[in-house]
């Protein structure tokens, strides 16, 4: 880069942390990726976090490997013309594991010091 001139000033730090664990829904195991960002509140000074359901991996149903994402949609569809929707299911058992409770520890081992700028 040429341009001497260009400052850079940091204002904002945040960490992301993918995180992955087993879920459960009926014969369906997977497990779960969550992107979480955590963050110093600029107003109370205190740590927070945002806590979000991006993907899975390692799918299986009924013991057998679910291949990608075709393989997931096609399951979807199955269960869909069933009148069971596996994305809400999913996502109810994200919502338990990522609870407020885990969110306070996970964010609580962090020390605000590392969030100056």
């Amino acid at each position: 880069m040429k341009n001497k001139n260009v400052r850079v000033k940091i204002t904002h730090k945040t960490l992301m942390v993918n995180l992955e664990f087993p879920i459960e829904v009926g014969q369906v195991k997977l497990n779960a990726i969550s992107q979480a960002f955590i963050y110093k509140n600029k107003e109370s000074g205190e740590l927070e976090g945002d806590f979000d359901f991006s993907d899975y991996n390692n799918i299986t149903y009924m013991g057998m490997p679910v291949d990608g994402f075709t393989g997931m949609t096609k399951l979807k569809t199955f269960h869909k013309e069933l009148g069971i929707n596996l994305d809400i299911l999913i996502n109810k058992e994200f919502d338990k594991v990522i609870s407020d409770e885990f969110q306070a520890c996970f964010i609580h081992q962090f020390d605000v010091n590392d969030f100056r700028y």
